[in-house]
């Protein structure tokens, strides 16, 4: 064991040789590669010798070539300055020519593009003027050139007509008979004959004209075609006579003047009315007629100021009465003739409204007396009613003091008896108020409100107050309309309550709505009530008239034709819709914006 260990320990100067022979290794290698180096800069160095002087030579062979350069450019550049001289010299007299040669380009190019833009500008009107245009040559007869108006006249393409002998073709002339070339005449707006391709004749209104181009002679021939000018003469002529035709069996007197007041038209009514001698009209003078006119009026005078005013505003329009001498009454209406922008005139219309007036007179003295006696009729309707419930009201009273001091004496058909004596004293109460209630319609208005029918219709229900047993309903909103809110609460209060009494399901049903109908609000008031026979739909609405009897459903049979009459009072109508045992539809229409119906208020429906 000890001898292990002392064979593995080493001691420290070995450690250090040991170190030292690393070291002298690693800096032989260093030195070696010293070395190595050394050869390769001495190679370099001479690679470096040997590159200078190549370097040397090239720069004196370079210095050579430069001097010999600068000598040839110095040749050249002398060369060059004489040539650029010629150049410039040459260049000068070039550009010196090419500009003229330039601004003669350019000027024939404007003459070129002036006569381009004059020819086509002749063409362009030649094509687009609503004048049919044919170009002749004077000497061969010969059409040489035709515009696309003459082209389509003719009936034929431009390419067809085009080299034709022109009074062999389209004009009705014999060979060495032409009017123009051959017989020297002269054509200016004549009315003349074209024959077109198909042999029909066309009326034309023709002018013919001679130019000379490049020495030689044309006929230029330009027509339009009046044929549809003729048309339009002769309907003319035949509205302006169907235009006297009218005024002359219109019943309005009739005069049309002029600006200085010269009468240029009348018809026979207006010399009728005036009684205005033909002598006088065939004048025309305006003092002649006018004093005429003066002589048969009450007051002249403030007819002729009017006149005086219409020269300062002759825009203006007038209508005025005219009171004649003999009575009559004229109604006179004046208004500019206009022609354009510009009045040219003034049209006068007279009319003898005089059985008119006197028919206004008798309707407004029928008309108060009617007043008068409506209010009379208002008046006997308060009496009346207070003069036949007085002994209805002491009928009761004593009715009523007898079943109640000996109602314990009377048998029971005494008690049946004074029952129905009392019944019959209700019904003729309400009677008398169904009967005063009609005769208010029409006759007594009040103010006319807006109606929300959504709010009214509660009261209406709540006054009916409808037993348990019947469920009415409103399935959407109702409008608002302008009118009389009792008349509209009549409607539906007499609507609904007929529902209600004559209801004989155990479980009763009332639907009421509204529907927009083109102008109008259509309501319905429905019910599954016993419903009506079909031939009972209009005898329902008259008065007094009931389908069952009085004793079983207590009935006035005002309450329908009550509803009826407020209806067509506001211009609406009302019908019913019903089956048997199916229930019935009650429909009526109120306007929804319009003029009321005469005698009542405007009626306005809004959403």
């Amino acid at each position: 064991m000890s001898d292990r260990v002392c064979r593995t320990r080493v001691c420290p100067e070995d450690r250090e040789t040991s170190a030292l022979e690393r070291e002298n290794r690693r800096l032989r290698q260093e030195n070696e590669r010293l070395q190595q180096q050394a050869e390769g800069l001495d190679r370099a160095n001479a690679q470096a010798a040997e590159l200078k002087v190549r370097l040397e030579e090239a720069q004196a062979a370079l210095r050579t070539e430069v001097e010999r350069r600068r000598h040839v450019e110095d040749e050249l550049r002398r060369v060059n300055d004489g040539m650029e001289a010629r150049v410039q010299a040459r260049t000068g007299e070039l550009t010196a020519a090419n500009e003229r040669l330039a601004r003669e380009v350019e000027e024939r190019k404007q003459v070129e593009q002036a006569l381009r833009e004059s020819e086509h500008r002749q063409h362009t009107i030649l094509d687009n003027v609503l004048t049919g245009v044919v170009i002749v040559d004077s000497q061969t007869h010969q059409i040489t050139d035709v515009n696309p108006y003459a082209a389509e006249i003719i009936g034929l393409p431009r390419d067809r007509i085009v080299g034709r002998v022109c009074h062999q073709f389209i004009c009705p002339a014999e060979r060495g008979r032409c009017p123009i070339a051959d017989l020297g005449q002269t054509v200016d707006r004549s009315e003349r004959c074209l024959v077109r391709a198909d042999g029909t004749s066309v009326p034309i209104l023709k002018t013919v004209v001679s130019s000379v181009w490049a020495g030689r002679e044309y006929l230029i021939e330009s027509f339009v075609d009046i044929a549809r000018l003729q048309q339009v003469e002769a309907k003319l002529k035949d509205s302006l006579s169907l235009l006297q035709a009218t005024l002359d069996a219109t019943v309005d007197g009739i005069v049309v003047v002029d600006l200085a007041g010269q009468i240029k038209s009348h018809n026979r009514q207006f010399q009728r009315l005036w009684g205005i001698p033909d002598a006088v009209l065939d004048t025309d003078s305006r003092d002649e007629v006018a004093a005429f006119v003066h002589d048969r009026l009450k007051d002249p005078g403030t007819f002729e100021a009017k006149r005086r005013e219409f020269r300062d505003t002759p825009q203006a329009v007038v209508s005025e009465i005219l009171e004649l001498r003999d009575g009559r009454v004229v109604e006179c209406h004046s208004q500019p003739q206009v022609l354009g922008d510009r009045v040219v005139g003034r049209v006068w219309s007279f009319r003898d409204i005089s059985e008119r007036r006197k028919a206004e007179n008798m309707q407004t003295q029928l008309l108060e007396k009617m007043s008068q006696i409506n209010e009379e009729l208002s008046h006997f309707a308060y009496v009346v009613s207070h003069d036949l419930k007085a002994p209805l009201r002491g009928i009761k009273l004593v009715a009523e003091w007898l079943c109640e001091d000996y109602g314990d004496q009377l048998g029971a058909e005494a008690k049946e008896q004074m029952a129905l004596l009392q019944s019959r004293v209700n019904r003729m109460h309400n009677l008398i108020d169904g009967v005063l209630q009609y005769s208010r319609v029409g006759r007594i208005t009040e103010e006319v409100v807006a109606v929300d029918l959504n709010e009214l219709l509660p009261t209406v229900l709540d006054a009916i107050a409808p037993p348990a047993h019947i469920r009415i309903t409103v399935p959407g909103n109702l409008p608002t309309i302008a009118c009389e809110r009792t008349r509209i609460t009549q409607v539906f209060q007499n609507l609904l309550t007929n529902a209600v009494k004559y209801l004989n399901k155990p479980q009763g049903e009332i639907r009421i709505g509204c529907v927009a109908d083109g102008g109008f609000w259509q309501f319905h008031v429905a019910d599954n009530g016993p419903g009506i026979e079909a031939k009972h739909f209009e005898r329902i609405f008259r008065i007094f008239q009931t389908l069952s009897a009085r004793d079983e459903y207590e009935s006035t049979g005002v309450g329908l034709t009550l509803v009826k009459k407020i209806v067509e009072l506001y211009g609406g109508r009302v019908w019913v819709e019903s089956e048997i045992g199916q229930g019935s539809t009650f429909f009526f229409t109120l306007p929804r914006q319009q003029a009321a119906a005469r005698g009542a208020p405007p009626t306005v429906g809004t959403d």
